[in-house]
């Protein structure tokens, strides 16, 4: 049997930095979007130190608590990986 584990890829990455980036636009500090948007602040911790990668369910509860859409945040995260050159790191991986 599989492990439901997830690769840590500079796309989860340039997640972790969109949802900072809305966070810190919001003026919201982690603990008060963890409670906000139901999402453990431990997980939401992991998300953000890349010790774990967000699934479909945690990122639209994090969109809803910062007022944004999930596709918001997904367009934020391509822009950080093009911008900063982690799609190029993410095509040498594979």
């Amino acid at each position: 049997m599989g492990t439901n584990k997830r690769e840590i890829t500079p796309y989860s990455m340039a997640l972790a930095k969109a949802i900072e980036s809305y966070g810190a636009e919001a003026g919201i500090r982690n603990p008060a979007l963890a409670e906000k948007s139901g999402v453990p602040l431990s997980t939401l911790r992991k998300i953000l130190k890349l010790q774990s990668v967000a699934d479909f369910e945690q990122m639209r509860k994090l969109a809803d608590a910062l007022g944004i859409k999930v596709s918001d945040l997904v367009s934020r995260a391509e822009s950080i990986a093009a911008r900063t050159g982690l799609e190029d790191k993410e095509n040498d991986i594979h």
